[in-house]
């Protein structure tokens, strides 16, 4: 009898265990989380299903490809942990998974690496030291990249390269110590309506300039570079280009994945060529349309010498248009004046 109520505890127990894990599961079943690319250095992340903002807690969110997180976790500076804030109006939660949070912590930059992802959510008493998990882990859904042409931004000069890996700053040597390498390839652009579309910022350009300069590569050389904390290389990228003025170039540019540790990244960007006695460099697009058989003139000089070399040019003063018209207008009224002065002098010829 003592064995059948023991076992009829055990069982009460495991049913009244799995009873309150099914409601507390039921009850996080209506945490949803959806992250989505906020700005050039963070994802948005924004949590429905928790309880409304109270003056007697505080929460934090994370994200993270561990499975064991605990409260202790929450307490890091600098860490994983990000604060979130209530929106009355949306009745959700929102966070940014990358920043400087309160410019102390330089925080966490998510979904960069191959794995699946979690979130967790934590609430803290005012004036307490220990975080209470609530939710956690639940399996979140990796967003989408910023759109082509914001995922990796390199600028360069004559001298030198300034460049600021966007890539929602993933992972990179500003924020977690981390040195990239970013793969590229530099090819020209022809294709005036390709052009047209870019300067018009119409829909799917730059997948075109994509596609466009992905049929080129078998062509052109790949060279690199590598990450570096303050984002400047002393080396100008592009030096050994044969840039032109008047012409435009793509700069396609892979994010390297290092061995499979980190998801694929590429990005393409579309620039207009400068060439000086400085050297050459690449600057934010800009298309001119040019006429039929119309060539881009760079400056005054290349104009002035292109006037000087064409033997068509005449070298003496030509008759300004329109003399000859003025001419005869003049002779018609000074004949017109001659006739009446005439006629009135005769009518009158005689009268003393």
């Amino acid at each position: 009898m003592k064995i059948h109520k023991k076992i009829f505890l055990t069982l009460l127990f495991a049913i009244f265990v799995i009873g309150i894990h099914n409601y507390v599961s039921a009850f996080n079943e209506n945490i949803t989380y959806k992250a989505e690319y906020d700005s050039a250095i963070s994802y948005k992340v924004t949590i429905t299903g928790l309880e409304a903002e109270d003056e007697e807690y505080m929460y934090s969110a994370m994200i993270c490809q561990e499975q064991d997180v605990t409260s202790s976790d929450f307490m890091s500076t600098g860490g994983k942990a990000f604060p979130i804030e209530y929106d009355k109006n949306t009745n959700t939660w929102e966070g940014s998974t990358l920043g400087a949070h309160d410019g102390l912590t330089k925080g966490y930059g998510a979904f960069e690496k191959v794995g699946k992802y979690y979130a967790y959510v934590a609430k803290i008493k005012k004036g307490s030291i220990n975080y209470e998990i609530i939710d956690g882990p639940t399996e979140i859904e990796t967003p989408d990249l910023p759109p082509l042409g914001e995922r990796i931004s390199i600028h360069t000069l004559n001298n030198s390269t300034d460049y600021y890996i966007q890539v929602n700053a993933r992972d990179t040597m500003l924020y977690n110590g981390v040195q990239r390498t970013i793969r590229f390839y530099v090819g020209e652009v022809t294709d005036a309506e390709l052009l047209k579309k870019l300067s018009e910022n119409k829909e799917d350009a730059y997948d075109e300039l994509l596609e466009y300069a992905k049929e080129q590569v078998p062509n052109l050389k790949e060279n690199s570079f590598q990450d570096t904390k303050t984002g400047t290389l002393d080396y100008n990228i592009v030096a050994d280009y044969p840039i032109e003025n008047g012409k435009y170039y793509f700069l396609y540019s892979i994010l390297d994945n290092e061995n499979g540790t980190y998801n694929d990244v590429e990005d393409i960007e579309i620039y207009n060529g400068v060439k000086s006695s400085e050297g050459v460099s690449l600057t934010d697009f800009e298309y001119t349309i040019l006429e039929e058989n119309e060539s881009p003139i760079t400056n005054t000089t290349d104009k002035d010498l292109n006037r000087n070399n064409d033997n068509t040019t005449a070298t003496k003063v030509l008759p300004k248009a329109g003399i000859s018209t003025i001419f005869i207008i003049i002779v018609f009224i000074t004949l017109a004046c001659t006739i009446v002065f005439y006629l009135k002098n005769r009518k009158y010829k005689g009268i003393k």
